[in-house]
């Protein structure tokens, strides 16, 4: 199968998006994950770019911010020369996820399932049960209104589910030109691209393959339940909550206490990355995270002090060195 696999970041977001390319890199060999520029610094579009990653801002989306970007995603590919429909799916992921026990053939499986009934999307029922009612009563009136009233207008039962936008599958360059445009139509307010993403899906996008979204992404209460088991020599350890295996953890959570989100300062050998992180908090997890920029360091750091987004450490150390600052 041709599956293009995309993610997005920001200046802010870089750092914790080298951890995503890493963990990508191991658990999905041969292939290669895409990366939009949602407001990258010149230095760090051009290692990307070097990497042969970058996917350039479209001109029409030189004055948006990351969430109109990210719901403009149809209009990166285009700019790119991608057509959707040429290949088996387009796959995003939010460059905040590290992927754990997951490969090439578990994507192909969801993309199998949606072929013969002509599914153009496949994404992650939120936790919970939550549905679309739900999450509008999550808010004040005030703050989510453009939303509910969204919803109202199209007529949409309040009752269907709600999905996440960290992890989906696509297959309709139509369904993402809708995204754009309802996200254009609507003023902002929390979660407004995630919000239209939904209404997308619930006004014509046809059947929806739903995910499990603690098995695709786990996130938010589930970090309080996930236990890493060890792995064999040489290679990295799987996630679990009981016997379901976590195929990527998603650093987001609307409680406190599960993300770690601040200025610190990875050290490896004698380079060092600063500035700002948003990583998970419980230690294991977050070593595991930390492991794996550790070895991205430790790969590209001859390019990163190039372009200057690393420095020579003023205090080497043996392995690597994580602070906040």
């Amino acid at each position: 199968m041709n599956i293009l696999f995309v993610t997005g970041s920001d200046s802010a977001f870089f750092n914790s998006l080298l951890v995503c390319l890493q963990a990508f890199s191991e658990r999905m060999p041969g292939q290669r994950l895409l990366v939009c520029d949602f407001g990258l610094t010149g230095a760090q579009a051009e290692f990307l770019r070097s990497l042969g990653a970058l996917l350039e801002r479209p001109p029409i989306l030189v004055s948006r911010g990351v969430f109109h970007c990210k719901a403009a995603l149809g209009h990166y590919l285009r700019h790119r020369g991608y057509i959707v429909e040429d290949v088996d799916a387009v796959v995003w992921l939010d460059a905040d996820l590290t992927l754990m026990e997951v490969g090439i053939g578990d994507f192909q499986a969801v993309i199998a399932e949606m072929t013969p009934t002509g599914t153009a999307i496949a994404a992650c029922v939120e936790p919970a049960g939550r549905n679309l009612g739900l999450m509008i009563s999550q808010f004040t009136d005030a703050a989510v209104a453009p939303f509910a009233r969204m919803v109202a207008d199209e007529g949409i039962d309040s009752r269907l589910p709600y999905f996440s936008s960290g992890l989906f599958f696509c297959r309709s360059a139509g369904f993402l030109d809708r995204w754009h445009a309802m996200t254009l139509a609507v003023d902002p307010h929390p979660l407004f691209e995630q919000n239209m993403f939904n209404v997308a899906l619930h006004r014509g996008a046809g059947p929806v393959l739903a995910l499990d979204c603690e098995e695709w992404q786990a996130q938010g209460y589930s970090f309080e339940r996930i236990q890493l088991c060890a792995a064999a020599p040489g290679s990295r350890p799987s996630a679990r909550i009981g016997d379901k295996n976590i195929k990527t953890l998603h650093a987001t959570s609307p409680a406190s206490g599960h993300l770690l989100i601040a200025e610190c300062r990875m050290t490896v050998r004698d380079i060092a990355l600063s500035g700002p992180f948003k990583l998970l908090l419980a230690e294991p997890l977050r070593v595991h995270q930390l492991q794996l920029l550790a070895l991205f360091l430790a790969i590209h750091g001859a390019a990163l002090l190039r372009l200057g987004l690393c420095t020579h450490a003023p205090r080497p150390v043996e392995g690597f060195e994580f602070v906040t600052l």
